[in-house]
């Protein structure tokens, strides 16, 4: 039963529509059935009062049938005329049970209930039909009212009968409302959990580019952001001779292996909670002292070194096992901060940041060449080769080691 009820809600409703378009088709098709059910339902109680109630019996075989087509037009894909069907073909039912049962039974009411559901058949950005079809029913209401004041019902039956139409005309009424509400509430509900999902990816997806200091400052004020840290450490990884061996490797090969190797990086960069700056191309840059300061700067990132060092020499993949990295080492004050407005990262400048890609550039593939002032903060507790002194591009003689492994 529960599939059946789901497969008429779902009339006409197609891959292609968005949910919030459905969610109108769904509760068109619910009401059209709903209604329908309720009106077929009350023929035993009108009965006992033929013929006088010929007519109410007739209007509740006519519209129910008449509703059924508010499926088809769903089905076939006309969405708002199977609305404005309803809506207006509810009103003319309506206005006939009125007519015929008087002011007494109170079934004129339901006109003011068809007001509001306009509001909830049809989507925001049909506002004109919304405001077509609630002032029509307000009309209706008030002429029905005001002809009803002067006029007697139209069936000839006892007090009893009137009566039972009152009643049935509040339970369907309360009926009703609670339905109506009970979807506003849901779909309410539903797109408050649709909001927040959609917020939490958004936090996610900009947690994913900036650093979250960085991140809750964007957010809160319209400010540049520019940071600068009297030290920092700053790490180059380069694949050595990736260019040359990706030529021989299909597109989806080289970015597969590309990321294998990077996303293995990635959760060493997490392991030691450090800033993952940016790729660039076959390289990797990590940061360590902004935008949060920590006396363990340089410490923590020669522990991630050593650890891409060996995921690398281990073979992080089969794919990834003829691969061999380069890696160089700065410690320096550097400036950091956000540029432009859009497709924008947290980036480094200054000469730490030339240095370390130097000290990569420069190096020696499988090894992690690192500056003198890397080497001055870490000599007591982690091995180097014996000093070498390099010319390096832009800088002159440079005092360079090798770190080897910590002690």
């Amino acid at each position: 039963m529960k599939q059946l009820w789901t497969k008429i809600l779902n009339i006409g409703v197609t891959n292609e529509l968005k949910e919030k378009d459905a969610k109108f088709i769904r509760l068109t098709n619910a009401l059209s059935i709903i209604v329908g059910v309720w009106l077929f339902s009350i023929i035993p109680s009108l009965l006992p009062y033929y013929p006088s109630s010929q007519y109410i019996i007739f209007n509740s075989i006519f519209f129910p049938v008449l509703w059924l087509f508010v499926l088809y037009f769903n089905y076939k894909g006309w969405y708002t005329f199977a609305k404005l069907f309803f809506l207006y073909t509810a009103m003319l039912c309506v206005v006939f049970n009125s007519l015929q049962a008087g002011r007494e039974s109170d079934n004129h009411l339901f006109l003011l209930l068809i007001s509001i559901m306009a509001f909830y058949t049809f989507p925001p950005k049909q506002l004109r039909y919304i405001t077509r079809v609630s002032i029509s029913a307000l009309i209706l209401f008030i002429s029905v009212e005001f002809y009803l004041t002067n006029k007697g019902p139209i069936i000839q039956a006892p007090p009893e009968f009137f009566q039972l139409g009152r009643l049935i005309t509040l339970v369907a009424l309360c009926i009703l409302v609670y339905i109506v509400t009970l979807f506003n509430y849901k779909t309410l509900h539903k797109a408050q959990d649709l909001l927040e999902l959609e917020h939490q990816k958004s936090e996610s997806l900009l947690l994913n580019i900036l650093p979250a200091s960085i991140a809750d400052r964007l957010k809160s004020k319209n400010e540049i952001i520019a940071d600068k840290s009297s030290e920092a450490t700053i790490l180059f990884a380069d694949i050595v001779d990736f260019t040359v061996l990706s030529q021989t490797m299909e597109p989806e090969k080289i970015v597969s292996i590309l990321n294998e190797i990077f996303s293995e990086f990635d959760t060493i960069v997490q392991n030691h909670n450090l800033e993952k700056i940016k790729t660039i191309g076959d390289a990797y840059m990590v940061a360590s002292g902004i935008p949060e300061a920590r006396e363990d700067h340089c410490e923590a990132v020669a522990l991630c070194a050593l650890d891409m060092l060996s995921s690398i020499e281990n073979g992080i993949t089969q794919d990834s096992k003829p691969f061999k990295i380069r890696i160089g080492i700065h410690t320096s004050p550097v400036v950091a901060g956000v540029i432009g407005k859009s497709k924008f990262i947290y980036d480094l400048w200054g000469d730490s940041v030339n240095t370390a890609s130097r000290m990569e550039s420069h190096g020696t593939e499988g090894k992690i060449h690192v500056s003198k002032e890397v080497y001055q903060k870490l000599k007591s507790n982690f091995t180097f080769e014996t000093k070498r002194e390099i010319q390096v591009k832009g800088k002159g003689i440079m005092e360079t080691y090798f770190l080897i492994k910590k002690n």
